[in-house]
């Protein structure tokens, strides 16, 4: 097409139609040149060969148990990086992936506390890659205001929470991680001692339901999740119980680990058969598998297992270079020391799924 071109400019004379085609093909050249070159909407870019040109907004959806070390971190980062401010919105992991997947907000880096919800909703359509980095394990908190204080344990914790004057909480399953963890634990506390624990603490105060098949049990908790007992309160994300716990209003809730010491909260260690913090229990774990959002598309089956946070970049992205950068603090041993620090321990060695910039692998 090129040649043509040239030949028709090399004649001696142009008509007005020949100059009007010359000037259409090359501005069908240039265009097409600019179209291929342009970056598709979800391409992966490069990573930038000085990072000392990065700037602007790198927007981070959490999940609430990660706030506090993440707030940390980008002051560090900010430091680092003086042209760029992260901005970082907290929500239970549910949420933030909803956010991504059903309202297609821009997103930068994803990190959240279950890191099997990358897979479950996001890959491929939303992202390609993940990391699962840190771990942690479900503790209950309380106060010196708590009801019964002063005789709860390790022992007979199910029972304080089953007393008529006692009011506990959790997360929404259907919002957050914790949440699902915590009915997961009552699950597991009914099959390790054979007792009705799950019955009573969950299933008559909310429209939960749950069977039980050769040794199993498989919990469903309906998309519009309903409460009927004054002692027992749910919210979005499990951090939103800490106020209540603190003034007095909630005498326990289950937590994070991480969430308890960072909020100076005392707790119970749950045996290793429950607190889901120990990999050599993922048999036993398993035996509990919750259905989140029952009754509408998005629901999905969430076999217990082992605690480990997941983060990866989703394609709404719009500062990949930022967002590679930030990954890749949080992966470093300053991401670490921050995280240890807060009471949350990182995996001995980093998992990685998925096609992994070989930027966050050093």
């Amino acid at each position: 097409m090129v040649l043509q071109v040239l030949s028709v400019i090399g004649e001696p004379i142009m008509s007005w139609r020949t100059v009007f085609t010359v000037i259409v093909i090359m501005v069908v050249i240039i265009a097409g040149t600019v179209f291929y070159m342009k970056p598709s909407a979800t391409s992966t870019p490069t990573m930038i060969t000085n990072v000392s040109n990065i700037s602007g907004h790198v927007i981070v959806f959490c999940a609430g148990s990660l706030y506090i070390p993440l707030q940390e971190l980008k002051e560090v980062f900010e430091e680092k990086f003086p042209g760029v401010e992260v901005v970082i919105e907290p929500s239970g992991s549910v949420m933030a992936v909803r956010k991504v997947v059903e309202l297609n907000r821009r997103c930068d880096v994803i990190a959240l506390a279950d890191y099997r919800l990358i897979p479950k909703y996001m890959v491929p359509n939303y992202t390609k890659w993940y990391v699962a980095f840190a771990t942690n394990e479900i503790v209950l908190c309380y106060t010196d205001k708590s009801r019964y204080a002063d005789e709860i344990n390790a022992d007979n914790w199910y029972e304080i929470l089953s007393r008529p004057d006692v009011k506990y909480g959790f997360s929404n399953p259907n919002d957050d991680p914790c949440g699902y963890r915590a009915v997961t634990v009552l699950g597991l506390a009914s099959l390790l001692y054979g007792e009705n624990i799950l019955d009573e603490l969950v299933l008559s105060r909310t429209n939960i339901k749950a069977k039980e098949v050769n040794g199993e049990l498989r919990i469903y908790v309906p998309s519009e999740l309903e409460v009927y007992s004054e002692n027992l309160v749910i919210r979005s994300k499990s951090v939103d119980l800490i106020a209540l716990l603190e003034a007095g209003a909630l005498d326990y809730a289950f937590e994070y680990r991480s969430v308890a010491v960072q909020h100076n909260l005392k707790f119970i260690e749950l045996p290793r058969e429950l607190n889901l913090g120990d990999p050599e229990m993922e048999n036993f774990y398993s035996k509990v598998t919750i259905h989140i959002l029952c009754g509408i598309d998005k629901e999905k089956a969430i076999r217990g297992a082992a605690i480990v946070y997941g983060v990866a970049v989703p394609l709404t992205v719009e500062n990949y270079d930022g967002a590679l950068e930030f990954i890749k603090m949080l992966l470093s041993s300053t991401g670490k020391s921050i995280f240890e620090k807060h009471g949350q321990p990182f995996l001995e060695e980093s998992m990685y799924f998925g096609d992994v910039p070989e930027v966050l692998k050093s």
